[in-house]
């Protein structure tokens, strides 16, 4: 009976709070841009200030604002409580004094950021002077980083599972965190009972967590002081993983690979969702990233077209130039394809030249004589001259600068309103037939058209 009522009475005892009667309080509420002086006090730790932010209306906008509390004191005696109301900082304020409190994690924080659409408290509690500061930034570069850094890692958690530089330097990085819970695995197995071997496990990530979160709060005093002992531990952890990864290889079962990929996948969702405080924003981003990752390729070709269908592209039409430019390089272009098919054993010469009503001319233009003759170029100019002699000079002159075989014959009306040929690209005058066979009776005739044309 007697060690029931020690229990009873030590029970009481934890639960009553170790500072004598109720601590001061005091509430504010701070503003975006608020700086408050708070000065030295004579009641000591007895004093609780609580400084809280009401937060504003959730907005797409927002989605990388940042609030940040600040804390300037010249000394470490003070104590932090968070809450979201000032009774649950008061609260924890007086679970911290009770007489068998004991935090592990308890941390004194100085840049506290603040979520900006809710409200949240900070108690502070010292007998120093301090100084109290609000900041505000409507785009956190940071944040913006940090959520395309993990949309990244989702799109390409795929390629990266199978790359095998990645999982060398993954191999490496983790390595080098997780050294500690290595030698602790590898001290667990010099005990005997397997139980204790668990609790010595779970005692050891509690103390790895620990060890990484002091490391976190005073990592610029460790690599200040600690340098050359922080070299040499990267460097050995580093090459006892590389050696180890590259014993065991990178992993070549399909599975395997799945399974780091979905690994990486989970990592770059957790990346998106804790980079801005728009948690809601956040999950909605990552449901239409998983939906385009694992549309079928099908559906987004419809939807392509679909697109283009409702929202046709605006054709830009061709001018003057353009055109005969095109028209000039594409049937130069198709002619040197078309003479070099009928070089080549592709084709069949003798099917195509029966089927032919001139041959000769077949074959001269084969052999790189020209498509057309003079006498053909000069029937079509006085063709286009007859039909256009009751039409507009503009629309005449715009018509036959687009035509690619005309040649005036003086014939027209205002023939110096018509050039001969255009500037940048002279028609070619191909010889006649029978100068291309050799045939020196047409000689007389060529002489003829010479005159002609000039």
């Amino acid at each position: 009976m007697n060690y029931l009522q020690l229990l009873v009475l030590l029970v009481l005892l934890s639960l009553k709070p170790a500072s004598a009667g109720r601590p001061l309080t005091d509430t504010v509420y701070l503003a975006v841009g608020t700086s408050i002086d708070i000065t030295a006090n004579r009641y000591g730790k007895n004093v609780l200030r609580t400084f809280c932010y009401p937060g504003k209306p959730r907005s797409l906008f927002s989605l990388f604002e940042t609030v940040e509390l600040i804390l300037s004191i010249a000394s470490d005696d003070y104590s932090e409580y968070g809450g979201r109301t000032p009774e649950e900082v008061l609260d924890h304020y007086t679970e911290k004094h009770s007489l068998f409190s004991f935090t592990l994690f308890s941390q004194k924080r100085q840049n506290i950021q603040l979520s900006p659409f809710e409200q949240q408290c900070i108690g502070v509690s010292s007998n120093q002077p301090y100084n109290i500061s609000l900041n505000y930034a409507q785009l956190d570069i940071w944040r913006l980083i940090q959520m395309s850094l993990g949309i990244a890692l989702f799109w390409s958690a795929t390629r990266l599972a199978k790359n095998s530089i990645f999982y060398y330097l993954a191999g490496m990085v983790l390595g080098i965190c997780a050294s500690l819970l290595v030698i602790i695995a590898v001290t667990s197995k010099l005990f005997p009972r397997r139980p204790m071997m668990y609790g010595v496990l779970i005692g050891g990530w509690t103390i790895g967590l620990y060890i990484l979160k002091q490391l976190s709060d005073n990592i610029r005093v460790i690599l200040i002081t600690y340098r050359e002992y922080v070299l040499w531990y990267l460097v050995i952890t580093g090459l006892i993983s590389f050696l180890v990864c590259y014993r065991i290889g990178p992993p070549k079962n399909p599975r395997s690979q799945n399974i780091i990929m979905w690994v990486l996948q989970a990592v770059g969702a957790a990346i998106v969702y804790f980079s801005s405080w728009h948690t809601s924003a956040c999950v909605v981003l990552l449901v239409l990233v998983c939906a385009a990752h694992y549309c079928p390729d099908s559906v987004l070709q419809y939807a392509h077209s679909f697109y283009k269908r409702r929202f046709p592209p605006k054709r830009r039409l061709l001018t003057q130039e353009e055109y005969y430019e095109q028209a000039v390089s594409e049937t130069a272009r198709s002619l040197a394809e078309l003479r070099d098919y009928v070089n080549s054993s592709n084709c069949r010469q003798w099917s195509v030249i029966s089927a032919l009503r001139d041959p000769m001319r077949f074959a001269t233009f084969a052999n790189g004589a020209p498509h057309l003759f003079d006498e053909e170029i000069e029937d079509y100019s006085r063709t286009i001259e007859d039909s256009l002699e009751g039409a507009d000079e503009d629309e005449a002159f715009d018509f036959l600068q687009s035509s690619m075989y005309y040649r005036p014959t003086g014939r027209l009306i205002n023939p110096h309103r018509i050039p001969s040929s255009p500037p940048s690209y002279p028609p070619i005058r191909a010889p006649p037939l029978g100068r291309q066979l050799g045939n020196s009776n047409n000689d007389n005739n060529d002489d003829d058209d010479d005159e002609f044309m000039d």
